[in-house]
């Protein structure tokens, strides 16, 4: 199988003081050579690149690096090749500088521009690149800093991004280096950050009006020997912060440095059909530069901002660092806002309107882990999918993916429900298989806050499911899922398209309908539906094509068709079994791979991706 996942190079570091000489990347203008004394800890890596290979694809010329990890995907951006390093240090470690020198580059000619990533029927080459004469990217090395929680441990990330490869687009010239030596210049903190308490797992936030039907979750959660401590905001009233969100994240904060919690559970969103919330969420202004998505989104949800506490060197990560009430903003390819966004707690909510949603929630909770799940239902993974591009290949590309995800997931039987050319995609072809159990279902396709839907090969038209052969009530919707009766033979579900999390939806908000969203009407369905569901609060999105010309479909190698893919690498491979790890583990390493490429849509991918559901669920029960 071709691995798809860069290939990242994770150092677990045990720091020694050093000097060491490192020579400037350009010699000074005497021609007399100057050396750098470092005095500090430090790492130096070297790379040898092999010259590149290339291949024509759709008028435009493809560069390949035998060595590189992965190729540098982004929406109306030139593709190419990258090869990274991903470092642990003790939590609070300062990067103090990456320091590189190479050998002159040599020039290399081309006939045709490079290849242009495609993340949107909409987009087209970036002018701002393509006709600058300025390289692409502006240096051979780059580098990001973040804080996190790694395997149940807070740390210091540093990934170091190398491109071997630097495009002059207006001169028709790459700039290739052959080697590079880049030193990591670093100081550990002389104490740890974090005393390392652990008094409590679980730390559940929600409103007074909860607060009962939850006292049962508590015990079920102390009786499987996770220890649990429940709030309420009017608990947490007098905790530092400007407004309800930032005093949440402060409590966390805390709960982090005093009880040492891992895992934050959110129970409460709006009220009811009303603009009110019980329990409030954080929302983003990342903004998507024109023609890269389908339309401009101001802000959207975004429950990460409860998650990333510090930065990489142990400070409050407030997501709004000019002060202005306006958080995470992001405004055509500008940062306003410094975000972290690591996840430094494994974090979920349960967006329940009312007691009754809570008391099922709670009960399906409790039924799940209570035993472990007989395979005869759970070693099912249940593929939903069709064409999703109208593109010049005929690509159906929903089922590329599943595909992949069937044999990541090799040890469930595959379940697959494609709209083909020959298959007509029924309602009923959904919720049949969900009624007799899995333990995971995979959607990818297009979304809406109450409905989800395909299209057919092989030039994307029509749309599936519908619920009769008249081609009538379109798409599968919120009201579908009244008719699921799996009862506790409940799934994971993984949800690939727009808009299925934004749980803000009410009458007097927008108007959507008196549903919730669907990726909350599936969690919080009584007598069956799913144990959790992960979703986009916003517009999601997939590449197209093969614009690096390896062979895969980018569909599956960047944006959201990476990070649900990840997901079930780390629960087969790396036999990860708690949901908030795998949700939290597919960020980091989303993180790790794309951060430091100056994309806004990375920022916005990690940020959308809600988990409804408990983070400290035991996949498969205990």
């Amino acid at each position: 199988m071709k691995k798809i996942l860069a290939v990242v190079i994770v150092l677990i570091l045990i720091a020694s003081a050093a000097i060491i000489t490192i020579k400037y990347e350009k010699e000074p203008e005497d021609e007399e050579e100057q050396d750098l004394i470092i005095e500090g800890d430090t790492i130096t890596e070297e790379y040898t690149f092999s010259y590149p290979t290339f291949s024509e694809y759709m008028g435009y010329t493809c560069v390949h690096i035998e060595e590189a990890d992965f190729y540098d995907i982004h929406d109306m951006w030139p593709v190419l090749p990258v090869k990274t390093a991903t470092y642990e240090f003790p939590f609070g470690t300062k990067i103090l500088d990456v320091i590189y020198e190479h050998p002159e580059p040599e020039i290399i000619s081309l006939t045709n521009k490079i290849s242009v990533g495609s993340c949107s029927t909409h987009s087209t080459e970036d002018e701002s690149v393509y006709e600058s004469d300025a390289p692409f990217p502006s240096s051979f090395v780059s580098y990001k800093t973040g804080g996190g929680i790694s395997d149940g441990e807070h740390k210091t990330f540093l990934t170091v991004k190398v491109n071997p490869i630097s495009y002059r687009p207006a001169d028709f010239e790459l700039d290739f280096i052959d080697k590079i030596k880049f030193t990591v210049v670093y100081e550990e903190p002389d104490k740890p950050l974090l005393k390392g308490k652990q008094q409590k797992d679980l730390l559940i936030i929600t409103v007074s009006d909860f607060k009962n039907p939850l006292d049962k979750l508590v015990k079920h959660k102390e009786k499987m020997g996770v220890k649990t401590k429940l709030v309420t905001l009017n608990e947490i009233k007098d905790t530092q912060g400007r407004d309800t969100q930032e005093k949440m994240k402060y409590y966390i904060k805390e709960s982090i440095e005093e009880l040492g919690i891992k895992y934050v559970l959110l129970v409460g969103g709006i009220k009811g059909q009303s603009k009110t919330w019980n329990l409030p969420t954080r929302y983003s202004h990342v903004v998507i530069t024109e023609n890269k998505q389908e339309s401009i989104e101001p802000d959207f949800i975004s429950d990460l901002y409860f998650a990333d506490i510090y930065d990489s060197e142990g400070n409050f990560s407030s997501w709004d660092t000019n002060n202005n009430d306006i958080f995470g903003e992001w405004d055509g390819s500008v940062e306003i806002d410094e975000m972290d966004l690591y996840p430094d707690v494994y974090l979920g909510r349960l967006p329940c309107r009312t007691k009754r949603e809570v008391r099922i929630v709670v009960d399906k909770i409790i039924n799940y882990e209570k035993e472990k799940a007989s395979d005869k239902w759970f070693k099912k993974i249940i593929l939903v999918a069709g064409d999703h591009w109208k593109d010049p290949g005929q690509i159906s590309e929903g089922p590329l993916i599943m595909d992949e995800a069937a044999e990541i997931m090799d040890d469930f039987t595959p379940v697959k429900v494609y709209a083909t050319e020959k298959n007509t995609m029924y309602i009923r072809d959904i919720n049949g298989p969900i009624n007799k159990g899995a333990g995971f279902v995979y959607f990818s396709g297009h979304g809406g806050a109450t409905a989800w839907g395909v299209r057919y090969p092989p030039d994307c038209t029509g749309a599936a499911p519908q619920l009769t052969r008249l081609g009538i009530f379109q798409y599968y919707q919120t009201k579908n899922m009244n008719f699921l009766r799996n009862r506790y033979k409940l799934p994971i579900t993984i949800v690939g398209g727009c808009y299925n999390g934004q749980f803000d939806i009410s009458i007097s908000k927008n108007g959507l309908g008196f549903s919730n969203c669907w990726a909350w009407k599936l969690t919080s369905k009584w007598g069956g539906g799913s144990i959790a569901t992960i979703a986009n609060t916003a517009l999601g999105t997939h590449a197209m094509n093969d614009a690096d010309q390896d062979g895969v479909n980018d569909y599956l190698e960047v944006l959201d068709g990476w990070l649900e893919l990840r997901f079930f690498q780390l629960y087969s491979y790396e036999q990860v079994e708690m949901l908030g790890k795998l949700h939290s583990g597919a960020i980091k390493d989303y993180l790790h791979t794309f951060i430091n490429s100056g994309d806004e849509m990375d920022l916005k991918m990690v940020q959308q991706w809600e988990l409804f559901g408990d983070p400290s669920l035991k996949v498969g029960g205990y």
